[in-house]
């Protein structure tokens, strides 16, 4: 029995720092960092917005909100601090927050998000295994059905999303909301001493 704790206690120690710990921070994927997803198109990340470290600058002048919305949706004009505040919590924690926007009808709808951090863990996709962080996100209409819930699985060693999936509470879909995975990650190589 004091083998098997003391081998396990040798386990612990070599473990990889990320993995030991809850302590976790986005960063936005070095430049260089490129994600092929399955629905065919490839994310190509050039570091982080100087302005907004949560903004990541990608291949074709994209500027992505945590490499996944853009910084102009109303999710992220009106709730950039909710989200910032989520992302510096521990596991667990939950921020709500609403705001107006425009309807498919052109008429304003009132939107509630409620975001989560839902811990970490192991998530497979076709790129590999990876030790993620996961983030859910409940989307619902004010005065309609209309509800779904996209969660975002980010690798912790990268911070590149490696799978997205949206599950419609209703039968009303959205056709701008996809699933999708990693089908490869290829890390940006690390800078030599000197260059």
């Amino acid at each position: 029995m004091t083998r098997l704790m003391a081998l396990m206690g040798v386990m612990v120690l070599t473990m990889p720092a990320y993995a030991q710990t809850s302590d976790w921070r986005f960063n936005c994927p070095e430049s260089g960092t490129v994600v092929e997803r399955s629905t065919g198109d490839t994310v190509t990340f050039r570091g982080a917005d100087a302005n907004d470290p949560l903004v990541c600058l990608a291949a074709g002048g994209q500027r992505l909100v945590l490499g996944v919305w853009a910084p102009s949706d109303r999710l992220y004009v009106n709730g950039r601090a909710q989200l910032s505040s989520l992302l510096a919590g521990p596991p667990g924690s939950e921020r709500r927050f609403d705001y107006f926007s425009l309807g498919r009808d052109s008429n304003s709808i009132h939107i509630y998000e409620t975001w989560r951090h839902a811990g970490f863990g192991s998530v497979r996709v076709p790129a590999g295994t990876f030790d993620t962080v996961k983030l859910e996100r409940r989307f619902d209409i004010a005065g309609t059905t209309y509800t779904y819930l996209q969660t975002v699985w980010l690798d912790r060693l990268t911070n590149a999303p490696v799978k997205i999936d949206i599950n419609h509470l209703n039968a009303v879909m959205a056709p701008t909301l996809v699933r999708w995975e990693a089908t490869e990650l290829r890390q940006a190589q690390p800078r030599r001493p000197g260059s």
